[in-house]
């Protein structure tokens, strides 16, 4: 790493070598130096954001588990066809989802990462979403890609948390997902409750998160 006291080493050695060099090109290679050290010490003190692309391995396996992929999924119903949620409005899902745990349903869970109604409401206001604008697919993933982020994508990437951490999390949010830590960690986080449980195998989930990159400046 470029610090101070390399950069006057090299200055030393140049003017060494180059007794006979115009002031002006030492000069010039002081200003170089200086360059590359500033910026190196910039991008040290960077915080990396995760590349948005490279989370589609790890979505769609999240939604391989939760949904079969289908973006009008509901709870007990991952091939639902009937319901067209894709073409509801936000305000009009909230609306479903009351009605659907209203008349007995466990669950809340929608769409293609199985998103209940709390946590939904959560995103509305954490990405400004106005309540008229659709659960399309691409309202979908851009939610889940948020939960990613709540759950520690950045932290991932700035490597404050390892994969098998960042998985750990990822079973708090999805609970189709492995502990993949601690005791038991091929069970869902949510084991025992009569509800939930692992449907894919640690190795799957670190595979998945494996391609994640950072987002270059």
């Amino acid at each position: 790493m470029l610090t101070p006291k390399f950069i006057q080493r090299r200055i030393r050695s140049f003017q060494r070598r180059h007794k006979n060099v115009p002031f002006r090109r030492i000069f010039i290679a002081v200003l170089l130096f200086a360059s590359a050290f500033i910026y190196a010490e910039y991008m040290g003190n960077q915080r990396l954001s995760a590349n948005p692309d490279s989370y589609k391995p790890l979505l769609n396996l999240i939604a391989s588990v939760e949904s079969s992929g289908n973006y009008n999924a509901h709870f007990g119903n991952a091939r639902n066809d009937s319901v067209k949620f894709t073409d509801m409005t936000i305000a009009e899902v909230q609306q479903w989802q009351q009605d659907f745990v209203g008349k007995g349903s466990p669950s809340s869970a929608v769409g293609r990462y199985q998103i209940i109604s709390t946590t939904l409401d959560g995103l509305i206001d954490e990405l400004a979403i106005e309540p008229s604008q659709k659960f399309d697919p691409p309202t979908q993933d851009k939610m889940a890609i948020a939960l990613l982020e709540r759950r520690g994508a950045g932290a991932y990437v700035n490597k404050e948390l390892s994969s098998e951490e960042f998985a750990a999390n990822l079973a708090k949010e999805w609970a189709a997902l492995p502990k993949v830590i601690g005791d038991n960690p091929e069970q869902s986080y949510y084991a025992g409750d009569g509800l939930n449980k692992s449907h894919v195998k640690p190795k799957k989930v670190l595979d998945a998160i494996e391609p994640i990159t950072p987002l270059l400046p």
